[in-house]
């Protein structure tokens, strides 16, 4: 017969594996959570370039836009204008990577 002592370490180890088991599980639950975390930052971080790249244009536009304005009237008509090629081309864009 086992002597109590080797029944009483057995039973600490299977609690401890017990114990053991479940931290592996939410460990596991945890990196499962932060693959997807880091999976969406990806996306809005590839979001923010872009979007950062369009603001980039839009500056060297309106730079240029002030430049080659001869009035003040004619530089907000030319904001304008680019603008609008700004707004339809980002919507040529963003109907280019929906397909």
């Amino acid at each position: 017969m086992a002597q109590p002592e080797l029944i009483q370490t057995v039973q600490t180890l299977s609690r401890k594996v017990d114990t053991l088991l479940g931290d592996l599980k939410k460990a596991q639950e945890i990196a499962k959570k932060l693959e997807i975390a880091n999976t969406e930052l990806r996306k809005q971080h590839e979001k923010d370039v872009l979007a950062l790249e369009s603001a980039k244009r839009d500056i060297e536009f309106l730079k240029i836009s002030h430049r080659l304005a001869a009035t003040p009237e004619a530089l907000v008509s030319a904001r304008n204008q680019i603008t609008q090629l700004i707004k339809t081309i980002d919507s040529c864009i963003r109907m280019i990577n929906d397909d």
